[in-house]
C-alpha cells in the first residue's frame, strides 16, 4: 500500500481557463477518498491526472513517496475502474480480468490462479466463461473491478462506477465495494457525484466546486460542520434549512420576525457585534414537534405546515416561518394535517455562516 500526495496542483486548458485550483491534498495508505461535486467541478479531471491520462501544468503528484509528473500512465502502478466498465467485447470474463497480468508477460499459471482468486473474492467465479455481452450491468462492473484487483496495484482509482447501475444494484454494489476495501485495504481515490455513495463510502471526502477543493474532511465533518454555504448546500436531503437573520446580543434574530435563536458555543465569539448579516443553517432532522416540556437547547415556533411527503419512515414535512419555506425530516405520523402546528428546533447544532463571504463562523 502507498500514501498519495497532490501538492499544489493546477490544470489549466489554454492560458485562461483553470479547472483544478491549488489542490492540495495528502491520501494515508489504505485511505478510501471520495472526490466529490456537481458535474463540471473538476473532480474527474483530477483523477485523470493521478492516473496520467492528463498531463498536469503545474505542481506534484507523488505516489509512496516517488514523484509520477513525467511517469507514464502504464508505469504508474495504478489501477483504474471507469464508468463505462471498458470490457473487451471479444474475450470470456477470464481472459479480461487475466489481460493486464498477460500485458505484463506473467507466467499462465500465476495468471490462472490470480483470476481463480479475484472471481472468488468477487463471487463471480460461475461466469468466467461467457462473454460481457452476455452479463447483467452488475456483474460487468464485478469484471471491472476484478481486472483492476489482479494486478495488486499501490492505488485503485474509481471513475463513478456505479453510476449505470439502477437505483437497487447501485446500493448492493455500494455495499460490496465498502466489504471490498475493509477486506484488502488499498489505498483508493473514489468519483462520484451522488452524496450517499460518498458519505457511506468515504474515509474522508474532498467536496469540489469550480475546480477549487471547498472542504476536505470526514463525512461527518462535511455534514455537521460544513465549510461554507456550497457544502452546507450540497450535502444532505433533504437540503439544509438557510435562514436570513442578524447577530444581536450573541444571538441570531430571524429576519421578518421576532423570532431569536440561541446559538451554539462555538459561535458566540464570532456574533460580538450586532446587526451582522449571517444564515443560519438548520439540517431538517434538527426539527422535531413541540411537546410543551422546557428545553434550554432548543426552542419552540409556530408555523403553518404546507405539505406532508411520506418517505417511509420518516416524513419530510415542507412549512412556512418567518415567511422562509423549510423543510423538516419527522417521524412518520407525527405531523397529519396541513396548516398550523408547533415545531421545536434543536439550537445546539445550528450552523451559522457570514453573509457576506458564504464561510462558516469560527
Amino acid at each position: 500500500m502507498s500514501s498519495l500526495t497532490l501538492d499544489k496542483v493546477y490544470k489549466y486548458y489554454g492560458p485562461q481557463l483553470c479547472v483544478l485550483k491549488d489542490i492540495n491534498i495528502d491520501v494515508a495508505s489504505g485511505e478510501f477518498l471520495v472526490l466529490l461535486g456537481p458535474s463540471g467541478c473538476g473532480k474527474s479531471t483530477l483523477l485523470h491526472a493521478i492516473a496520467g491520462l492528463h498531463q498536469i501544468s503545474s505542481g506534484t503528484i507523488a505516489l509512496g513517496g516517488n514523484v509520477l509528473n513525467d511517469v507514464p500512465c502504464q508505469n504508474r502502478d495504478i489501477a483504474m475502474v471507469f464508468q463505462s466498465y471498458a470490457l473487451y467485447p471479444s474475450m470470456t470474463v477470464a481472459e479480461n480480468i487475466s489481460f493486464p497480468l498477460e500485458m505484463r508477460s506473467v507466467p499462465r499459471a500465476k495468471r490462472q490462479k490470480a483470476v481463480s482468486d479475484v472471481a472468488a473474492l468477487l463471487q463471480i467465479g460461475h461466469l468466467l466463461d461467457r462473454k460481457p455481452s452476455q452479463l447483467s450491468g452488475g456483474q460487468r462492473q464485478r469484471v471491472a473491478i476484478g481486472r483492476a484487483l489482479v494486478r495488486e496495484p499501490s492505488l485503485f482509482l474509481f471513475d463513478e462506477p456505479l453510476s449505470n447501475l439502477d437505483a437497487l444494484l447501485r446500493v448492493e454494489m455500494r455495499t460490496e465495494l465498502k466489504k471490498l476495501h475493509q477486506r484488502m485495504g488499498r489505498t483508493t481515490v473514489y468519483v462520484t457525484h451522488d452524496q450517499i455513495e460518498a458519505m457511506t463510502l468515504a474515509s474522508r471526502i474532498a467536496i469540489l466546486d469550480k475546480g477549487i477543493v471547498q472542504q476536505l474532511g470526514t463525512p461527518n465533518e462535511v455534514y455537521n460542520r460544513p465549510a461554507n454555504l456550497f457544502v452546507a448546500n450540497f450535502i444532505g436531503s433533504p437540503r439544509i434549512n438557510l435562514l436570513p437573520a442578524v447577530s444581536r446580543g450573541g444571538r441570531a434574530v430571524l429576519e421578518g420576525s421576532a423570532t431569536t435563536l440561541p446559538v451554539p458555543q462555538e459561535f458566540a465569539s464570532a456574533l460580538r457585534q450586532d446587526d451582522q448579516k449571517i444564515d443560519v443553517g438548520i439540517r431538517p432532522e434538527h426539527y422535531g414537534v413541540a411537546d410543551g416540556v422546557a428545553d434550554a437547547k432548543a426552542i419552540d415556533i409556530d408555523v403553518e405546515v404546507i405539505l406532508i411527503e411520506p418517505t417511509g419512515s420518516d416524513d419530510v414535512v415542507l412549512f412556512r416561518h418567518s415567511g422562509v419555506e423549510q423543510s423538516a425530516s419527522l417521524r412518520a405520523g407525527l405531523i397529519q394535517k396541513t396548516g398550523q402546528a408547533r415545531l421545536r428546533i434543536d439550537t445546539s447544532r445550528l450552523n451559522i455562516f457570514d453573509r457576506a463571504t458564504g464561510e462558516r463562523l469560527r
